[in-house]
């Protein structure tokens, strides 16, 4: 199986793309990449060309004020246009990895690639940490602003077997609410709860958005306005209470000092929400894999979302979501 490299996504663009190529191909042996960006520069940062890397030389790229449904015509020669034609055009390429615009990386899975037989709305899986030490998913992440409860109990199922086809077994679901308890919330959350709870999931109830971060659920599935609300409000919180610190910190030349004793404590406290190391966003309920990530990503972030990629694959995630939304649909 061929993967499809966006080298020109992303603020580190080119040079963590290349780097993460190559990390890839040390760390896994069955891999073999189809670069898009400038052949010059990755070339370069190869270092030594392999017989596992094609590379497709543009110069174009796909920026975040280019529109999303018309890039493909407006920039046809762009590294993401490219990629995702290889992506729908060619059988042995499996899977795209990017960290180009949100947007585009949508509207190319849904309007190229097209949905999963029977999956009403794709959506994007986000990732943020857990005071256990863990990850939890959340689940739409903001592909869909307006949702019906059908498509939460889908996304359900499609990140409970992104999680199995990762490792995990019985993955725990929950619904992201005001409130814990049975009816509490809107009429969707009210729906939603009753097909979720008779879904065959391992439903674990209800989640209040201050106990997301606790660890209580292995996914917390949502509508899209929803998710993306939580998700943005929770990161501008990491990066208010990150500001407070600094300002703490050098105020003066003593707490200066029990910042540098403090060091290490506070690096373990910034490290899980490093955005170069977070998780990739797959784009789960389309027919190939579309692993989106971060605009900060490392190096080591791009290698390890290209790996995903492949054992994502080789768990015939998409197969098992396919076979399981058509499964839940039949029971109606």
């Amino acid at each position: 199986m061929d993967i499809a490299l966006d080298c020109l996504g992303g603020d580190l663009a080119p040079k963590a793309c290349v780097e993460g190529l190559k990390y890839a191909l040390s760390k896994e042996g069955g891999l073999h990449i189809v670069a898009f960006g400038p052949k010059k520069e990755i070339e370069e940062g190869l270092g030594e060309l392999s017989p596992r890397v094609e590379i497709v030389d543009t110069s174009v790229a796909v920026l975040n004020t280019d529109h999303p449904s018309t890039f493909f015509k407006e920039k046809p020669d762009s590294s993401l246009a490219l990629a995702f034609e290889r992506l729908r055009g060619d059988e042995k390429c499996a899977a795209l990895v990017s960290a180009g615009p949100t947007g585009a990386l949508l509207s190319g899975g849904i309007l190229r690639i097209g949905r999963i037989p029977e999956v009403s709305r794709p959506a994007l899986m986000a990732t943020l940490p857990t005071r256990t030490g863990g990850m939890v998913k959340v689940m739409d992440a903001g592909a869909n602003m307006d949702c019906k409860s059908e498509y939460i109990l889908q996304f359900a199922i499609m990140a409970s077997t992104y999680l199995e086809s990762i490792g995990m077994e019985k993955p725990r679901i929950g619904l992201l609410n005001v409130g814990s308890e049975e009816g509490k919330g809107n009429e969707l959350s009210k729906e939603a709860y009753a097909l979720l709870k008779e879904s065959g999931l391992n439903f674990v109830g209800s989640i209040e958005g201050d106990h997301v971060l606790k660890g209580e659920a292995d996914a917390v599935i949502c509508d899209g306005f929803a998710g993306n609300v939580f998700l943005k409000g929770t990161e501008e919180a990491c990066y208010f209470i990150s500001d407070l610190f600094k300002e703490a910190i050098f105020k003066n030349a003593l707490t200066k000092m029990g910042a540098l004793l403090q060091a290490k404590g506070l690096r373990n406290v910034k490290k899980p929400f490093d955005y170069a190391k977070k998780a990739c966003a797959p784009l789960l309920g389309i027919k190939k894999l579309v692993l989106k990530c971060h605009g900060k990503s490392s190096a080591e972030t791009f290698g390890e979302t290209i790996i995903e990629a492949k054992r994502l694959y080789d768990a015939d995630m998409i197969g098992k979501v396919q076979s399981r939304i058509a499964e839940k649909e039949g029971q109606k």
